[in-house]
């Protein structure tokens, strides 16, 4: 009779997902990343003094996955959808004193390792959106974000006024794959990106093989960290600050295919009293009207690495805040489950994988439909996932469907089975709009009284058109 019921069971949750093949895709992608045994070993390794007694970390990953899946952030509403279910056993404060307890290095851990095992799942064919000669570079940007808004639930911030910072993390955005591969964090929210990028950096190294070029903004202008990448033998692309002294020995200007003004020079980053001073390609691009972006790297050759091809890389930099706006508006980490750092710090670690997971299954969908992945909506394609994983939830019980994609299963397995899941998969409105160009702020009058009528201001509009 058991048999014959978990066959039925196994039919049924078959044909539920024959219906549902993005959630399919969606869970088989996740049960592969983070498959039990890999997050038992991971939480051995890197607990400090946690331990896992009736909450294993397994557990505690499923349950802030669930509710930024299918319950918009809201963690009660996981947490009582599991105990209704038969998945949680234990109150809602034993599950927030877990989060309050994890150790930095888990989480950090935790977003690295995990995307790790995703990165095997990516389609054979890759996605080049970078200049020619760079192509044979791995190019990392490199960025922070402070975690805002944290809750004031615990007794040291009820008596704050204003918004409270939840930590502070920086990143490696791989932008050959559009991962984030890396991250380090601090619990202090106003700490600074310098003191992290040393971290940073040795993670970059450990999980992305080859020549490395590191994008970065003008914080991380100085000579500690250009010269720790350079050390290491990987380049750097770093927009300059006006901190640091330059001395030029050798320029040259030109216009580029645009018709912009570029000029480049030749010389030495920092006083000639300085050690540590390097020599460095200083790169201006004259905006006139704006502010001159001016960039340092040590790419000395202007032959093998044109300006206007270092130009359009650090342009691409700005990749890397559309993946924290997305991170935060899409994937719900304005609305923090924890009130403390750690447990922040760990949703912002389990939204910058789920983040990688959408861009694995678009990467999916724009090679079958023929089109650049870039061009689809990661927010239209994480709505529709969302859906078809709810219904999913609804229809059958989430023990059903762990046991249901228990056991591992190749890489080349499941690389197949995404193809065939993905094959039909598409919607018009997964087509991102076209960029519009930003107009000038109107130029507002004051109204004598503060208020007035919509129609008179309508008509008077009207007749102030010309014919």
């Amino acid at each position: 009779m058991g048999l014959w019921r978990n066959k039925l069971v196994e039919g049924f949750c078959a044909d539920v997902l024959t219906r549902l093949p993005l959630a399919e895709a969606a869970w088989m992608i996740w049960r592969h990343v983070l498959e039990d045994g890999f997050l038992k070993g991971l939480f051995e390794v890197h607990r400090g003094t946690g331990h896992e007694d009736k909450i294993s970390f397994a557990s505690l990953v499923r349950l802030i996955n669930d509710a930024l899946w299918e319950h918009q952030g809201s963690g009660r509403q996981a947490f009582q959808a599991a105990r209704q279910a038969g998945q949680l056993e234990v109150t809602d404060a034993a599950v927030y004193g877990k989060l309050r307890r994890l150790p930095l290095a888990l989480s950090e851990a935790f977003l690295q390792q995990a995307t790790d095992r995703l990165r095997q799942l990516l389609p054979d064919r890759g996605e080049e959106a970078l200049p020619a000669s760079v192509r044979g570079w791995q190019v990392l940007v490199v960025d922070g974000k402070k975690l805002k808004k944290l809750p004031k639930r615990l007794a040291a911030l009820r008596e704050v006024s204003g918004k409270v910072l939840g930590g502070k993390v920086v990143v490696g955005l791989l932008l050959n794959e559009g991962l984030i591969v890396t991250m380090q964090a601090s619990p202090d929210g106003e700490a600074n990106d310098a003191p992290l990028t040393p971290g940073l950096l040795a993670g970059c190294q450990e999980c992305v093989a080859g020549r490395h070029l590191y994008v970065a903004d003008r914080q991380f202008c100085d000579l500690k960290i250009p010269r720790l990448i350079a050390l290491e033998g990987h380049a750097f692309l770093i927009r300059y600050s006006r901190k640091m002294r330059f001395f030029p020995e050798r320029e040259r200007e030109f216009q580029d295919a645009q018709g912009r003004r570029v000029s480049e020079a030749w010389g030495y980053l920092g006083r000639p009293d300085e050690p540590r001073r390097m020599y460095v390609r200083q790169i201006t691009l004259h905006r006139p009207g704006e502010e001159d972006v001016i960039l340092v790297t040590n790419l000395l050759d202007e032959t093998a690495v044109p300006a206007e091809d270092l130009l359009e890389v650090y342009l691409a930099r700005w990749t890397v805040e559309r993946v924290f706006q997305q991170i935060t508006e899409v994937f719900h980490l304005q609305k923090f489950v924890s009130s403390t750092p750690q447990g922040a710090i760990f949703q912002f670690a389990l939204c910058g994988l789920l983040y990688n997971v959408i861009q694995v299954i678009r990467r999916y969908i724009g090679d079958l439909q023929q089109r650049p992945a870039r061009s689809l909506s990661s927010e239209m394609i994480f709505g529709d996932v969302c859906d078809q994983l709810t219904a999913t939830s609804v229809l059958v019980p989430g023990e059903e469907l762990l046991e249901f994609f228990r056991g591992p299963r190749p890489v080349a397995e499941i690389k197949a089975k995404l193809a065939t899941l993905l094959a039909d998969q598409w919607s018009p409105l997964w087509i991102k709009c076209p960029a519009k160009k930003k107009r000038p702020p109107p130029i507002r009058r004051s109204i004598p009284g503060g208020h007035s009528s919509a129609w008179k201001l309508i008509q008077h509009a009207k007749s102030q058109r010309p014919p």
